[in-house]
């Protein structure tokens, strides 16, 4: 373990940490970096589930004002925006006002695969009689695992009534973490995943077939572990679709997670890739995940990793090996989702938001990424400095650096006029206040 230590010390580590009026606590790090999955639960003799006491810890220290904002609020950030205007969106299959099903892909397969969705929702009208309705919006685990329970119950709150007002269809999810919170917080709710409906609907013949054959290692999702069901339509699917399935040395109950569960990745970047190194490493096959951010955080390790959707609708040489778009582009493909779906289902103009031209090298890009600072953060820097001369100019390079402050968070960029834009050379971000 990253932390040397055992479930006994780790308790008292984390009572310890809870209990301090005035210092520091040590354990913040620690008791944020877990990723909440179960696993120590299934492995254990005891049924110890470390990731409970984890999460009540990660309640009481929001609750006291004790959680530090640099540990989750870039994935709050992020969680706000696929809940609000941009992505959001329920309605009934258009020439129906009532809705046999509804669909729910997520707001990290719309980010992840947008193109897919849209295919996923055709395949079901196309499938399902009686109306198929559409739910985009996010299932709220970001803010569960965060410990901001207020804001995970309103956000419950609002999808309960969202869908009572469709008629309370049975709701089908495209994301096993979705499925996992509905079942729990929406018991009245009639849950499926897309793959149990699909193995039972059947896949149409011509799908699938721009794969050949080939062996796939499944990796199953940390939120599906206890759902055999679901387990094994993904493995049917994919043995229909002509493929082989191997299985991992850590598979079904026993799964790992990918270091999006709980907010490992934006808490501790250390863990996560060494969470993420450990499990590419098990198997030499091509992996396939039927989680969207399981799917992208593996590829980014360099493993060729399939989502079970590339299967269906995917092109042989495009699949499997990118890693997946950045946080910026998956906000972007959120909001692309919606305004699709409008335009061409319901025959809706939407209207374009366009910022400042951005050119943005692939190694800038990368920084960006690790740095967790999104384009419209460069675009309000740079527009809040062209706008106010609030500028320097490096001579040498003839380069402007330029800093705002939205919120809580300072961002400076280096940039320089091109074209009708401006090319990023760097970008940082603290949280220190500069007066004056």
């Amino acid at each position: 373990a990253h932390y040397g230590s055992y479930p006994k010390r780790y308790v008292r580590e984390i009572y310890n940490n809870l209990s301090i009026v005035m210092g520091m606590r040590h354990a913040n790090k620690m008791i944020n970096s877990c990723s909440l999955c179960g696993l120590c639960k299934e492995v254990c003799p005891n049924g110890l589930n470390m990731g409970e006491i984890c999460q009540a810890a990660r309640k009481l220290m929001v609750e006291t004002g004790k959680m530090p904002p640099s540990a989750h609020e870039f994935a709050l950030r992020d969680f706000r925006f696929s809940t609000g205007e941009q992505f959001a969106l329920n309605r009934h299959q258009p020439g129906f006002t009532t809705s046999s099903v509804l669909f729910f892909p997520g707001c990290q397969l719309s980010a992840a695969k947008p193109h897919y969705v849209r295919k996923i929702y055709d395949l079901l009208c196309a499938k399902i009689p009686g109306g198929v309705g559409l739910s985009l919006g996010c299932c709220g685990a970001p803010a569960q695992w965060a410990g901001r329970e207020e804001l995970f119950q309103e956000t419950l709150e609002k999808l309960a009534a969202e869908w009572q007002g469709l008629g309370s269809p049975q709701i089908i999810t495209g994301c096993p973490t979705c499925y996992s919170i509905f079942k729990v917080e929406i018991p009245e709710a009639s849950i499926e995943t897309i793959w149990t409906v699909l193995d039972q609907l059947g896949v149409p013949g011509t799908i699938g077939e721009t794969l050949s054959p080939r062996v796939f290692a499944v990796h199953d999702a940390c939120t599906a572990r206890n759902e055999p069901e679901l387990q094994d339509s993904v493995r049917r699917i994919v043995q229909k679709l002509g493929h082989q399935v191997v299985e991992l040395e850590r598979s079904r109950e026993t799964t790992d997670c990918c270091g999006y569960g709980g907010l490992m990745s934006f808490a501790n970047k250390e863990v996560t890739q060494k969470v993420r190194q450990r499990r590419v490493a098990e198997n030499e096959a091509d992996y396939l995940a039927y989680c969207a951010m399981c799917r992208d955080n593996y590829a980014k390790e360099g493993k060729r990793v399939f989502h079970l959707l590339d299967l269906l609708f995917g092109d042989e040489e495009l699949t499997g090996a990118d890693k997946g778009p950045g946080f910026s582009k998956r906000q972007e493909n959120r909001a692309r989702v919606k305004k699709s779906f409008l335009q061409e289902l319901w025959g809706e103009a939407v209207a374009e938001e366009k910022g400042i031209n951005l050119v943005i090298p692939e190694e800038v890009q990368e920084l960006l990424e690790e740095r967790m600072i999104l384009e419209e953060d460069l675009q309000a820097v740079i527009t809040y400095a062209e706008s106010t001369g609030s500028k320097f100019k490096n001579t040498e390079k003839n380069t402007y650096i330029a800093y705002f402050r939205p919120v809580t968070v300072t961002y400076w960029v280096e940039y320089s006029p091109e074209g009708d834009g401006f090319l990023v050379h760097n970008a940082y971000c603290h949280r220190l206040k500069i007066d004056g």
